[in-house]
């Protein structure tokens, strides 16, 4: 009797896999690009926000504007005199108190600026471009104050010569402003603008410059030299409206509290 050998069956097993977490909506798969570049300049707005401290250079310039009232109430005065070319003599009564202070006080006061900014910096993770403007402040203050020594001590006479203008005893009034304190606040303060990007800062800069420039005998109530206290009033206004910008400027950007989620 033969045997047979019978092959067992072979059962065909199907396996389902379910995908688990996988979707395919394009929405999710691609953001929106507006959202995203929404997003993207909300985020350099708050950047800047969190940058800018405006109010605090304001506030160290108007203490050093204040502080030199002082300086030229009962600081020394000296008086300069030079030969005029057809006959008689120019004069000139100058403070040599206020032009050792001024160099002093400005470079304090931006190494104290450029402190803070970077005492902030440290704290708050997001720095701002303070050495140009530290480094700007500091030769305005040092330059000024070169170019007010040299003309307190040489006051022009005649004729002369500046950057190709010439100008005579009248016009070489309005060397004085150029180089004077406020002059070289305002100059800063453009350059702080420039630094962090602020329309009303560059403002406020451009009217102290025009402040700056204007001669103290046309503000009306203004002293008459020789009075030691001929440049308190113009001290008193500039030192005032740094100070009340510094205050609009600190409640401006205070920082603001998130609303709970």
């Amino acid at each position: 009797m033969g045997h047979s050998t019978r092959r067992p069956a072979l059962v065909p097993i199907r396996l389902w896999c379910k995908p688990v977490g996988v979707t395919t909506s394009a929405a999710a798969a691609a953001p929106d690009p507006r959202q995203l570049l929404a997003e993207n300049r909300r985020l350099v707005r708050q950047v800047r926000a969190t940058q800018r401290a405006t109010w605090f250079p304001l506030l160290v310039l108007a203490a050093v504007t204040f502080a030199a009232v002082p300086v030229y109430r009962f600081g020394h005065y000296e008086l300069t005199c030079r030969n005029q070319p057809g006959g008689g003599r120019a004069c000139l009564v100058w403070n040599t108190t206020s032009l050792v202070y001024w160099p002093i006080a400005l470079v304090l006061a931006y190494v104290v600026i450029a402190a803070f900014y970077l005492h902030r910096a440290r704290t708050r993770g997001v720095g701002t471009r303070v050495y140009p403007y530290a480094a700007v402040g500091i030769v305005l203050a040092v330059v000024t104050g070169g170019a007010a020594a040299w003309l307190a001590t040489h006051p022009p006479v005649g004729t002369f010569a500046l950057f190709g203008l010439h100008l005579g005893p009248g016009p070489a009034g309005w060397v004085f402003p150029l180089v004077s304190p406020a002059f070289a606040v305002g100059l800063g303060l453009v350059a702080l603008a420039v630094v962090e990007r602020s329309w009303a800062l560059a403002l406020l800069a451009v009217g102290y410059l025009a402040f700056a420039v204007v001669p103290g005998q046309d503000l009306g109530w203004v002293l008459r030299y020789p009075s030691p206290w001929a440049q308190v009033p113009r001290l008193v206004i500039g030192g005032g409206v740094l100070l009340v910008a510094g205050l609009l400027f600190a409640v401006a950007q205070r920082p603001r509290r998130q609303a709970p989620a």
